[in-house]
């Protein structure tokens, strides 16, 4: 039997089997293209294409945490929209004679440093939302096919286990009665968290290394909120969904 430690965001209590959830790594090449225009008109196709995704994940999240913290896609479609974020890509694209995915992630990694480095927690945490839309937009782009809640179903019924959550993400596992959230990093005030910790369901965030590198699927995992700990027993057996 092993403890974790973490912080809580809420005070309830379950006792399940782990899931855990391991975000694939998108690697976007740098192409060199000849025509700017169309590498931004691309651009300008794939943020209609987001704003349509979003407005879908807002009537789901509505249905799951109430139209207050729904809003939270409301913000993602602003960013989205954004002209600082949308210029810098455009730049990006125009000066450097590159494709579209190449731009958008170029720009995202700048602007998530930003955020990154501010003084305010909660602004600071605004950096996971520019990486969803990033990671949206470069989907798009990619012409790989959009999540829905059945990519996530192997984790229904389970206590989700993993690095960190992206807002679109919570709404996903949610769609498929997940039992709690723990995260190895993350922050308490971000949006993934605000959304988690409307749930009637325990969130837990830092756990640290220990999560990722101890706890495996299929584990029996007891969650108190109360105290901000996960009891993890060794002993159960483990499979794979």
């Amino acid at each position: 039997m092993k403890v974790l430690s973490g912080k809580s965001l809420n005070a309830f209590t379950v006792s399940g089997q782990a899931f855990k959830f391991e975000r694939k790594i998108t690697t976007v090449s740098c192409i060199h293209t000849p025509s700017a225009e169309d590498e931004s008109g691309r651009f300008a196709a794939a943020q209609q294409t987001a704003l349509e995704q979003l407005h879908e994940l807002r009537d789901t999240a509505v249905s799951k945490v109430g139209k207050q913290l729904a809003k939270i896609f409301d913000i993602h479609m602003v960013l989205t929209l954004d002209d600082d974020f949308s210029d810098a890509v455009r730049s990006i694209i125009s000066t450097q004679h590159v494709n579209a995915e190449y731009a958008v992630s170029l720009t995202s990694y700048n602007f998530s440093k930003i955020f990154a480095a501010m003084d305010d927690d909660y602004m600071k945490a605004r950096s996971a939302d520019i990486h969803d839309i990033s990671d949206r937009l470069v989907s798009i782009l990619s012409g790989r096919k959009q999540k829905s809640a059945k990519d996530f179903a192997t984790g229904a019924n389970k206590i989700i286990c993993t690095e960190d959550f992206l807002p679109s993400e919570i709404i996903q596992f949610c769609e498929n009665n997940a039992q709690g959230f723990l995260t190895a990093f993350g922050s308490s005030d971000s949006h993934s968290a605000i959304l988690a910790k409307s749930l009637d369901i325990p969130v837990i965030v830092g756990l640290g290394w220990d999560l990722l590198n101890d706890v495996r699927t299929g584990d029996s995992l007891t969650v108190d909120g109360r105290e901000g700990t996960v009891i993890l027993n060794e002993k159960s057996e483990s499979f794979v969904s």
